[in-house]
């Protein structure tokens, strides 16, 4: 079972544009100028009615996030940030496609339900940092 519910918070408030990190218990927001979030044994999740509704609409509704059984924190004015430059970029913008996407399929592909080993966030972005060998 995967414990916490990772996604890009575009509500209003104190916490917009910010890394949301949910449990049973709690709610953490971090600010991505200054942390990076390594995600361990991903699920890229979309419901699909929702982000249906997005894409047609232009509906705003939360209808795509990252479950994951851990995560890492690391405070980039400590340590210098994990480079992205050679990783593949994962995408979800329901307003443009209602589905997860990835760098090299030109959207040929649907993502959802799809499992990671590791991903890693880079500012608002998403990147693959290790493929899943058949960690479920």
């Amino acid at each position: 079972m995967r414990d916490y519910k990772v996604r890009f918070h575009l509500g209003r408030g104190s916490h917009y544009m910010h890394w949301q990190v949910k449990d049973a218990h709690s709610v953490k927001y971090y600010d991505p100028k200054l942390y990076q979030l390594e995600l361990g044994n991903c699920k890229l999740v979309s419901r699909p009615s929702a982000s249906r509704k997005v894409f047609e609409a232009g509906v705003k509704d939360v209808c795509g996030w990252i479950e994951c059984e851990n995560y890492w924190v690391l405070n980039m004015e400590r340590h210098i940030p994990i480079p992205t430059d050679n990783m593949e970029r994962l995408f979800y913008n329901p307003i443009i496609d209602p589905r997860w996407r990835r760098d090299s399929d030109n959207g040929e592909f649907s993502w959802d339900n799809h499992y990671f080993a590791s991903l890693l966030t880079d500012n608002n972005r998403v990147y693959i940092l290790q493929e899943n060998e058949c960690l479920v």
